[in-house]
């Protein structure tokens, strides 16, 4: 029907209710909008609600963190202390000595590079064109050598002491042990070299001699001098030792559980077995003779008789020192598989009695710091010194003159410094200084016997 045809009561209905849907549709939507507006509010306030939750639940955690934490902190300088007032006590039996302050300064200044010609470079100064105008030569600073590293000289004395549990008497005796130790600070590298017994070098002052064999220094006028006859030789700057002897070591070894060697053949067990009842008798630490060769655990004492080993198989002391350094690697890495195994106390008690019969001027924290430490710690390898030499009943008339027989003589002492450096320090610029030269000099001169 037309719009037109309606009558106004009709075209007034039609329009209320027109406006009663539109109503209807807007009050629709409006209710649309508050219950969406209402679910968003609601969401939002449990959304408040869960995160208020949340943050109290971290804020426990981090609580019982802290209590957690405080807790093992407390658990920890606890153990700390305890491992360090049971190391006190463990270690408190040891030597403390330090060296002849006059004797190392003396030693340190003359192992210097300040005696040798200055290093100096070419500099070419040139004019603007490109030609040479003269040639300067400009002195260098000096480069520090060996830097980060801890020294170590270890001194093995040729006896015992007799069953003297907690003596030490170290007089009249050679060092027939001679290793230099060298820690790299930054990568826990550790390089050991030993100097052969009866290497010639130039002894100190109070020697009844100028040159003799390395081990006598010891005997002739102590320990300060034979740090600094090494020191002055190889141009080192040694200032911490430790002197051992056979009682130490045999104790040692014996609360490590031994150490696993190789002896493999009856001319070697025969040596072995001879040098056993001299150290049996001479430390009280009674070990068996052992019945044939083969891979045998070793007591301490064996193990002792078996560093001493030469003259045997062309070992000479070649071979001795070589039985030293693998004894000495075996029983760092037992050490070392103990440590990871938690057995402190065992290691505390193998330094208790090890250190009851060594005299060092290592103080105890330092002691402790290595034990706690010695996992960090690799062998990385091993030297004897001198890689090249001659020896002889009597070899040169100045070694003769002074009776000196058998010596062992570096064929090029320099070269030996030089080779020395690089292996401890990897130092392939080091230049010997005069002193050391002229020690150079005068090995060639008298092993070639040209007095």
């Amino acid at each position: 029907m037309a719009q037109s045809n309606l009558t106004p009561e009709e075209r007034r209905k039609r329009y209320e209710a027109f406006r009663s849907r539109k109503a209807a549709e807007m009050q629709e939507a409006v209710n649309t909008d508050e219950a969406e507006r209402l679910e968003q509010e609601e969401a939002l306030r449990k959304r408040r609600v869960r995160l208020r939750q949340q943050q109290k639940e971290e804020e426990k955690l981090r609580k019982r963190r802290r209590t957690v934490i405080f807790v093992m902190a407390e658990m920890v300088v606890f153990l700390l202390l305890s491992i360090t007032c049971y190391g006190i006590r463990l270690l408190g039996s040891y030597q403390f000595e330090e060296l002849d302050k006059d004797v190392y300064k003396e030693s340190i200044s003359s192992q210097s590079n300040a005696s040798a010609e200055p290093r100096t470079s070419e500099v070419v100064i040139t004019d603007e064109a490109g030609s040479v105008v003269s040639v300067e030569n400009v002195t260098l600073p000096d480069e520090p050598r060996a830097t980060g590293f801890k020294n170590i000289l270890i001194l093995g004395l040729d006896k015992g002491d007799n069953g003297n549990r907690y003596g030490y008497d170290d007089d009249g005796r050679n060092a027939d042990v001679i290793i230099i130790v060298s820690i790299n600070n930054e990568t826990g590298e550790v390089h050991m070299a030993s100097v052969m017994r009866d290497m010639i070098l130039k002894q100190e002052e109070g020697s009844y001699h100028a040159y003799g064999k390395a081990n006598d220094q010891y005997a002739q006028s102590g320990l300060s001098d034979t740090v600094s006859m090494i020191n002055r030789n190889f141009g080192l700057a040694i200032d911490e030792y430790v002197t051992i002897n056979w009682y130490s070591v045999a104790t040692l070894i014996n609360q490590l559980g031994g150490v696993e060697m190789e002896i493999p053949n009856e001319a070697v067990l025969a040596q072995l077995n001879g040098y056993l009842t001299d150290v049996n008798e001479t430390t009280g630490i009674w070990a068996p003779q052992l019945p044939a060769p083969g891979v045998y655990n070793l007591s301490g004492t064996q193990a002792v008789a078996f560093c001493r080993i030469r003259k045997v198989n062309g070992w000479n002391d070649d071979g001795r020192t070589n039985n030293q350094r693998e004894v000495i690697m075996k029983l760092f890495e037992k050490a070392k598989q103990l440590f990871k195994e938690g057995q402190i106390n065992v290691l505390l008690g193998a330094a208790k009695e090890g250190l009851a019969n060594v005299k060092t001027n290592l103080r105890l924290p330092e002691i402790l710091r290595m034990l706690m430490e010695i996992e960090s710690y690799t062998i990385a390898g091993s030297l004897k010194v001198p890689v090249s030499y001659e020896t002889d009943e009597y070899l040169g008339s100045y070694f003769s003159k002074y009776h000196v027989d058998w010596p062992v003589v570096a064929t090029d002492f320099e070269g030996e410094v030089r080779n020395l450096h690089q292996f401890l320090y990897n130092d392939t610029a080091y230049e010997p200084n005069d002193f050391i030269k002229k020690i150079s000099e005068q090995m060639t001169k008298d092993r070639k016997n040209l007095e």
